[in-house]
């Protein structure tokens, strides 16, 4: 893997195609609106120094949202880092600090939104997998008999 000024995570707009958000591997967040012309630092104010931008999932159903999973587990940092912006990465909300369901060492990989459910989350985390069904307030593990194992990206089918 390489590490420090590389682009780890691109996502286009499913609404707009000259909207692109991306994230690096040391923990820069930036958009562009006018198909990569002019691009914003939008990186949210708690994202910790050298986190790498996991996974960038925007919203289908609410213009302007996103999530961004960062992990550090490569720095010997195992909490969990999620963030939702829901104005183009204006304002951002952090949803994992560890007591609201997701571990305080469970690093998360990515995190998606239900195609058809508004407000229904997944969460790829480093030992397994969890659901929210309140746009990230709370969290649960959606286990199940699902082995142990990392979970770096998620394809919500159906």
């Amino acid at each position: 893997v390489e590490i420090f000024n590389t682009i780890f995570a691109l996502a286009e707009d499913p609404r707009d195609p000259r909207t692109l958000w991306a994230g690096s591997d040391d923990g820069r967040v930036h958009v562009t609106r006018d198909g990569g012309g002019t691009w914003r630092d939008v990186t949210p104010r708690g994202m910790p120094q050298y986190g790498t931008v996991n996974r960038i999932d925007l919203s289908r159903h609410r213009p302007g949202r996103a999530w961004v999973a960062v992990q550090r587990y490569r720095m010997d940092d195992f909490r969990p880092y999620v963030f939702r912006a829901d104005d183009h990465g204006a304002t951002w909300t952090a949803l994992a600090d560890g007591t609201n369901g997701l571990p305080g060492n469970y690093p998360v990989r990515v995190v998606r939104e239900d195609p058809v459910q508004p407000g229904l989350l997944y969460a790829g985390t480093e030992f397994g997998l969890f659901v929210s069904l309140d746009e990230g307030r709370r969290w649960q593990p959606l286990q199940r008999n699902l082995p142990i194992v990392p979970i770096s990206d998620l394809a919500v089918q159906g």
